[in-house]
């Protein structure tokens, strides 16, 4: 493979000795890696389908040398897993989230670390995804509905604009930051070919800028994972640096992460300072490790006296306190209120889209034609803004939501629910012209903020019926609904639904649960066994 000569430089004095190997390992193969999603299902009960073998820092990822692709088992369409690769699977893993925290995956799309901090969740606390890029939640809202997540709020703002709202609200805060991407050449060449050493120091200022913002929102005790996928010290170990050497004094320190074979230590001679802490940092080699790069960093902020003590959850040693950036006025006013936000529904409804492309959404009034040029236009000049104005709000919209709980169940969804098990509480409905969401508990105050998805998408009220939605499905386990059909994944007829093919099978008329060895694919409607297919669009195999 053909390196920029710059870059090839640069590698060669960090590595040294090493970089031999490093060049090597552009033809090394690692085979098809996934993350069992424990929303799901538990690692245990795939080991009877597939050959695996364990992902070291990531108790619940595999390798898998089989022939068949993953991305085309049934268990995929259940959302058993997500095909990840292995390295990007630490970063998650390394955030100590615990079920009821209050958590933000600041840089979220596609969603792989995103379902991989709401499965650490278990449905409990309030988990917001935000990206800045519309066209990426896309993906994400897809990963998110596909794996069953239902106490989680989707956004696409400005890491500034989070940080006005959320001054010292999180838990944990993940920031898995844009990067040149030098650890991804081998699986990404085209990425090679884009390197320059004035893009590495652009993004340096750029991650630098977000972890700030990002550490601003942060509480007292909690933590922050920073990450990126390349190799360039301007982007890994210098740009820690600058938290910890900041202008508030003793508000940071680096928790010690835990080694594995072939992962190295982060190295303080490559920063400015020479901050030795800078070693509980983790490299990621692709030449030493089964993976692509990655490099991965875990804050922890300080309490003051009479805050609560939320102690350390890593056994291993701590760094002496770092410094935070200064925090703005406007982001010590966060609090809590009514919410008013535009909600998307279902990735795969039927509707057209423009600002996410998609079926079934809200379209987003800063996207399409002109205004859309325009937009890119200013993300060039800063992309830390991405090129939009923030609606904030100021006048009745024609998709405005009711307040939480403000319209009520209809007879019909009061009828349909009667036959789920899904706790349902009124006073977290949020109703947008026909569509219906349910808010997590505790839901934050996001008036103002440009949210994406408001929760738990739970179908359409419509004129005299209520038509539950894919998302649903995907949350639900077999045991939450009443009428439901389970196949084998050998079973013809699993085929035949994912095609969105009507199936036969015995079970009451009406709505039905289609599942496939205990995991939800979608809905159908049944008429004395003949079962027509409701998968939503979207979600059909091609």
């Amino acid at each position: 493979m053909h390196l920029p000569e710059e870059f090839e430089q640069k590698m060669r004095k960090l590595l040294g000795e090493d970089y031999d190997n490093y060049a090597g390992s552009f033809a090394k193969k690692y085979g098809q890696t996934f993350r069992v999603n424990q929303l799901k299902t538990q690692p245990a009960d795939l080991f009877r389908r597939f050959a695996v073998k364990p992902v070291p820092w990531c108790e619940n990822g595999f390798y898998y040398d089989g022939e068949e692709r993953l991305s085309l088992h049934p268990f995929y369409y259940g959302g058993a897993y997500y095909i990840q690769e292995p390295c990007a699977m630490a970063p998650a893993s390394f955030l100590p989230v615990k079920p009821g925290d209050k958590v933000l995956d600041l840089c979220a799309a596609p969603g792989g670390k995103t379902t991989a901090l709401a499965a650490k969740l278990q449905g409990q606390g309030v988990l917001i995804a935000n990206d800045i890029s519309i066209s990426r939640c896309k993906a994400l809202l897809k990963n998110m509905e596909m794996a069953g997540v239902k106490n989680a709020l989707i956004t696409c703002e400005t890491p500034e604009r989070l940080a006005e709202r959320f001054a010292g609200y999180f838990d944990c805060v993940l920031v898995d930051a844009p990067c040149s991407g030098e650890g991804m050449f081998r699986k990404e060449p085209s990425m090679a070919a884009e390197w320059s050493p004035e893009e590495v120091r652009r993004y340096s200022d750029l991650q630098k800028e977000i972890l700030g913002q990002a550490a601003s929102m942060v509480r007292p005790g909690g933590y922050l994972l920073y990450s990126t996928c390349t190799y360039s010290p301007e982007e890994d170990e210098q740009v820690v640096e600058t938290l910890l050497r900041g202008d508030n004094a003793e508000t940071f320190r680096l928790e010690s992460l835990p080694l594995y074979p072939g992962v190295d230590e982060g190295h303080p001679r490559w920063s400015k300072s020479g901050e030795e802490s800078l070693r509980y940092c983790r490299r990621f080699w692709n030449h030493r490790v089964d993976g692509e790069g990655q490099f991965a960093a875990l804050f922890k902020k300080e309490e003051r006296p009479g805050e609560e003590n939320g102690g350390s959850r890593f056994s291993g040693e701590s760094s002496r306190p770092g410094k935070q950036p200064g925090q703005s006025a406007a982001a010590a006013s966060a609090g809590t209120g009514d919410m008013t936000m535009t909600a998307v529904p279902s990735a795969a409804d039927e509707r057209t889209t423009t600002a996410l492309n998609v079926a079934g959404a809200t379209t987003d009034p800063a996207a399409g034609g002109r205004r859309e040029k325009k937009r890119r236009k200013n993300a060039r000049r800063n992309p830390l803004s991405d090129g939009r104005k923030t609606n904030t709000g100021g006048g009745k919209k024609k998709n405005a939501p009711e307040a939480p709980g403000a319209a009520g169940m209809s007879g019909e969804m009061r009828q349909f629910f009667e036959k789920c098990r899904l706790e349902i509480p009124e006073e977290r409905l949020q109703f947008i012209e026909e569509r219906v969401f349910l808010l997590p508990e505790n839901c934050p105050d996001m008036q103002g903020l440009r949210v994406v998805r408001s929760g738990l998408y739970l179908g359409d009220c419509k004129k005299k019926r209520f038509e539950p939605g894919q998302a649903l499905a995907m949350a639900l386990r077999p045991e939450d609904y009443e009428n439901i059909v389970t196949f084998s994944p050998e079973d013809i007829r699993v085929e035949k639904y994912l095609r969105g093919e009507t199936v036969e099978a015995g079970c009451r008329d009406g709505w039905v649960l289609i599942c496939v060895d205990g995991l939800p694919l979608g809905w159908g409607k049944s008429n004395r066994g003949n079962i027509k297919n409701k998968i939503a669009p979207g979600w059909r195999k091609m």
